[in-house]
C-alpha cells in the first residue's frame, strides 16, 4: 500500500521504486486543493523524498547560457524589453538544442558532490544519458511537489470506494464533521455540508418503517473553548490536522532532542535510535495510555533525577515506543532474543521484580535520614506503579493479557501502600501533589476499562477523592503534546487535557455500570430497563458536555476519534439486550424518555460506530499501530460477518462485504506491529467466506502464498479477552470458556487438525498451546 509522505528519515530510493510507488498509490490519494501554492524551489537531490500523485509540472532548472557569469545575467536583466524577449527566445532555443549528454555533463558541473557522484556511478554502470536525464527530471518534479505546503491526502476504501449509503442518514452528525468534509468531499474547510437533504432519504438497509428522528443531538450551548490553538505564522486550525494524516506529524519538544536515553538503559547505546522510540511512544501511544506525567518525566530524565523517572520506567516506555516504530522490522516477534523489543521487555520485567519488592523503610529512633529514605521509597513506588500499567499494555500486545493483568493488580496494591487515592500530605510540594493525583486518576480509569472489557468486578468502587481540575484553568496539571506537520511552520495541540478529563468521566460512569453488572462468580445481575435508561441518559449527557475540540464536528486526531468510537461501542453493548423492548416498560413517569426506541438507538449507535471507523481510515489509515483500535476493528468485522451470514442474498451484501474487508485489512496492518492482532485476524478469517479471504489478501497486499487462515501461530495466546461484542446479560464464566480469544484459537486448531489429511510421518507437536 502506498504510504503518506512523512518527514524524511534519510536514505534514498531508486527511480524504479518511485515509479512503482506512483503506480500503486490507489489506496492513498493526493488531493490538490484549488489554492495557489507558494513554495520555494527546493534544491534538487537524489530521489529520497516521498512520493504521491501530483498534477503540477516541475520547474526548469536555472542555468546560465553558455556558462554566462552572474554579471552577464544582470546585463540581460537591465536590457530593453524587446532585447530581453529576443535573448529569452535564443536562450530557449539553445536549451532545447542541447543533447542529453550535454545536459548530463552540465549537471555534473553544477550539482553538489553527492548528487554528482550518483550520476557518475550511473554513467559507469552504462546507463543511457537520456535515461539519466529522465531520472533526474522526474525526481526533481516529485521533490518539488512533495514540498507543496497545501497538498491534502486521503486513503481510499478497499473494494467499494464510497461511503455506504446506509450510513448517510440525516442524523449522522459525523458526516457533517470537518474532517469528513476535508478528506471525502475534497472541499476546503468552511464549505457548508453538502447535500444534507439527500441524506434524509437514505437509511440503514434494515430500518424499513422505523422512525428516523435522531435520538440525540450534541448541544451547542455552554461549550468550552480550548485557550491555546495552533502557534506559528498564519496558524489555522484546519491547515494541517484536517488535511494530513497524524502519522506524518512530528512531536515538537525541545527536551526530546537533548535527551540521552542510553544513560537509563543497558539495552542500547544508540541515543538517536532511542530518541526515535521515545518520540513514537509520545506521538502514538501516550495520548491514549498516559500512565505517567510526561513533563515531569522528561525533565527528570534530562537532568538525571530519579523522582519521576527511573530505569524501569524508561525501559518500559522504550519498549512500547519500539513497537510503534515502523522502521523496526519484525517488531511483533516479541519472543525473538535478537529483537530489541524482547530486550527492553526482559529488562523492564527484571527491574519491576526488584522495585516492586522493595520494603518500606522501618522507622528508626534518632534517624536523621528516616524521612528522606521514606520519601525516596514512595517516589520509587510511584514510578513502579506507572511502569506496572505499561507492562500490562506490553503483554496485551503479545496476546498474554492474563499475565499482564497481574502487573496492574500489583500496581494497585502498591498504590494503596502509599495512599495514592487519598488526599495528599500537606508537606508535599506542588509537583509531587500533581503527579500523585494524575497517577491516581490514571490507575482508576485503567482498572475501570479493564473491568468492563473483561467482565470483571471493578477493584475500585469509587474514583479518587481529589476532583479533576479544569483543563482550561489548570492546563499544566495535564500537560500537552504539540505536533508539527510536514511543510508547516505551525504547531498544533492534541488537547491531551480534554481527552484525559473526558475519558476519566466516561469510565467513572462505566465503573458504576460494571459494579451492577458483574460478579466474581455466577451469572451477572441483569440490568432492568430503568437501570439501562439511567446509564443511557448519563452517557448521552456526557457526550453533550464534551468541549469544542472533542465535539463530533471538530474531532480529527486518532485518539479523539477513538473516544467517540468507544462511546458508541458501549452503547451497542448496553442496548443490545433490550433491543426488542420499549423504554416505557417499568419506567416511572418522572424519568426522561429518549425520543426513540431502544431498537432505533441501537441502530443509530451501529451506524455512527462504523462511520467513525471509516472516517478514521480515510484520514489516518490503519498502518500506524493503535493499540485500542483492534478492539473496534474486531467488533465491526464480527458484527458485519454475522449480518452477512444471516442474510447472504441481501441486496446490500456487497456493501457489508466492503466493511468486512476494511476491518480485516486494518487488522492485518496492525498485525505487522503486534502479535495479538495476528491471533485476532485468525479468528476473523475463520468466519469469513473463502472468496472474501482472497479479496482481503488482494486489498491488504498480502503475498498470494501467505496463509493468513490456517498457518500455525508462533507463540501461545494466553488471553481472557472476550472477543468482540458480547451481551452483558450473558454469563461471564461461560463467555470466558467459550468465547475468549484463547478458546476460539484452540477450537480452530482442533478443527484444522481434524480436517487435515493423514500423513505417514510422525505427527509434529502443536506449535502453540492455550493456558485456560
Amino acid at each position: 500500500m502506498a504510504r503518506t509522505p512523512e518527514p524524511s528519515q534519510g536514505g534514498s530510493s531508486s527511480s524504479d521504486d518511485l515509479t512503482s510507488a506512483l503506480a500503486n498509490s490507489g489506496s492513498l490519494r493526493l488531493v490538490l486543493l484549488p489554492t495557489k501554492l507558494h513554495s520555494p524551489k527546493p534544491k534538487l537531490g537524489p530521489l529520497s523524498q516521498p512520493v504521491g500523485q501530483r498534477n503540477r509540472q516541475p520547474l526548469p532548472p536555472v542555468v546560465h547560457v553558455g556558462g554566462a557569469s552572474p554579471s552577464a545575467t544582470a546585463r540581460v536583466q537591465d536590457a530593453p524589453p524587446v532585447m530581453t524577449a529576443v535573448l529569452t527566445r535564443k536562450y530557449d532555443e539553445l536549451q532545447n538544442a542541447k543533447s542529453a549528454a550535454e545536459k548530463v555533463f552540465e549537471i555534473l558541473q553544477t550539482r553538489d558532490e553527492k548528487e554528482a557522484e550518483e550520476v557518475f556511478q550511473r554513467i559507469r554502470r552504462g546507463a543511457d544519458p537520456a535515461a539519466i536525464l529522465r531520472h533526474i527530471t522526474f525526481g526533481n518534479a516529485l521533490i518539488e511537489l512533495a514540498l507543496g505546503p497545501e497538498t491534502g491526502y486521503r486513503y481510499e476504501f478497499p473494494y467499494l470506494p464510497d461511503m455506504p449509503a446506509f450510513l448517510q442518514r440525516h442524523d449522522n452528525v459525523y458526516l457533517d464533521s470537518e474532517v469528513y468534509a476535508c478528506v471525502l468531499r475534497r472541499s476546503a474547510p468552511g464549505i457548508p455540508a453538502a447535500n444534507v437533504e439527500h441524506r434524509q432519504h437514505l437509511t440503514h438497509p434494515s430500518l424499513s418503517g422505523s422512525q428516523q428522528q435522531p435520538y440525540f443531538m450534541p448541544s451547542t450551548a455552554s461549550r468550552s473553548i480550548n485557550p491555546y490553538l495552533a502557534h506559528g505564522p498564519a496558524a489555522d486550525l484546519h491547515s494541517d490536522p484536517y488535511h494530513k494524516p497524524y502519522h506524518s506529524a512530528a512531536v515538537v519538544c525541545s527536551r526530546l532532542e537533548k535527551l540521552q536515553p542510553s544513560q537509563w538503559t543497558s539495552v542500547s547505546t544508540d541515543d538517536a535510535l532511542l530518541r526515535k522510540f521515545l518520540h513514537d511512544y509520545i506521538l502514538y501511544d501516550y495520548g491514549w495510555n498516559y500512565f505517567l506525567h510526561l513533563d515531569y518525566f522528561l525533565d527528570d530524565m534530562a537532568n538525571g533525577r530519579h523522582r519521576f523517572c527511573s530505569r524501569l520506567l524508561v525501559n518500559a516506555v522504550l519498549c512500547i515506543g519500539s513497537y510503534h516504530h515502523r522502521g523496526l522490522q519484525g517488531r511483533a516477534e516479541y519472543w525473538n532474543p535478537a529483537n530489541i523489543v524482547y530486550l527492553f521487555l526482559a529488562e523492564a520485567k527484571r527491574l519491576f521484580e526488584i522495585d516492586s519488592e522493595l520494603e518500606r523503610p522501618a522507622p528508626l529512633s534518632n534517624d536523621p535520614n528516616g524521612e528522606r529514605r521514606l520519601r525516596e521509597w514512595e517516589e520509587r513506588r510511584l514510578t513502579t506503579i506507572q511502569a506496572g500499567l505499561l507492562l500490562n499494555v506490553l503483554y496485551l500486545f503479545n496476546g498474554s493479557d492474563k499475565i499482564g493483568w497481574r502487573y496492574s493488580l500489583r500496581a494497585i496494591e502498591m498504590a494503596h501502600d502509599i495512599n495514592l487515592f487519598g488526599p495528599a500530605q500537606p508537606e508535599m510540594d506542588r509537583e509531587m501533589r500533581n503527579v500523585r493525583e494524575f497517577t491516581a486518576w490514571v490507575v482508576f480509569t485503567w482498572q475501570s476499562v479493564n473491568s468492563y472489557h473483561y467482565f470483571r468486578v471493578p477493584i475500585m468502587r469509587h474514583p479518587p477523592q481529589v476532583p479533576l481540575p479544569d483543563p482550561i484553568e489548570n492546563p499544566q496539571w495535564y500537560g500537552e503534546i504539540w505536533v508539527k506537520y510536514p511543510a508547516s511552520q505551525s504547531r498544533f495541540p492534541t488537547h491531551l487535557g480534554f481527552i484525559f478529563k473526558a475519558r476519566a468521566e466516561l469510565w467513572t460512569i462505566m465503573n458504576d455500570l460494571s459494579l451492577l453488572s458483574f460478579r466474581d462468580h455466577g451469572l451477572p445481575l441483569n440490568l432492568s430497563i430503568p437501570q439501562v435508561l439511567g446509564f443511557y441518559n448519563r452517557l448521552v449527557d456526557w457526550l453533550h458536555k464534551l468541549p469544542e475540540p472533542l465535539s463530533p464536528r471538530k474531532i480529527v486526531t486518532p485518539h479523539q476519534i477513538k473516544l467517540h468510537m468507544h462511546f458508541y461501542f458501549i452503547l451497542i453493548n448496553i442496548l443490545r439486550p433490550i433491543v426488542t423492548s420499549e423504554w416505557r416498560n417499568g419506567i416511572l413517569p418522572c424519568k426522561t424518555i429518549p425520543p426513540c426506541t431502544p431498537h432505533d438507538a441501537y441502530l443509530n449507535a451501529t451506524v455512527r460506530f462504523e462511520t467513525l471507523i471509516r472516517i478514521y481510515y480515510l484520514r489516518h489509515g490503519f498502518e500506524a499501530l493503535d493499540s485500542f483500535l483492534m478492539q473496534f476493528l474486531g467488533a465491526l468485522a464480527y458484527m458485519t460477518i454475522d449480518a452477512i451470514a444471516q442474510n447472504p442474498a441481501a441486496p446490500h451484501v456487497e456493501t457489508l462485504r466492503s466493511t468486512v474487508l476494511l476491518a480485516t485489512k486494518g487488522m492485518w496492518e496492525q498485525a505487522q506491529s503486534v502479535y495479538v492482532a495476528r491471533a485476532v485476524l485468525r479468528v476473523l478469517t475463520s468466519a469469513m467466506r473463502p472468496e472474501d479471504v482472497q479479496l482481503l489478501k488482494k486489498f491488504a497486499n498480502v503475498q498470494a502464498d501467505t496463509d493468513i487462515h490456517s498457518a500455525p501461530l508462533e507463540q501461545p495466546v494466553q488471553s481472557d479477552w472476550p472477543t468482540f461484542v458480547v451481551r452483558l446479560d450473558q454469563n461471564p464464566d461461560t463467555v470466558r470458556l467459550g468465547k475468549t480469544l484463547s478458546s476460539k484459537l484452540e477450537r480452530l486448531s482442533l478443527d484444522l487438525t481434524a480436517s487435515s489429511p493423514p500423513v505417514e510421518s510422525t505427527p509434529r507437536p502443536r506449535n502453540w498451546s492455550v493456558i485456560l
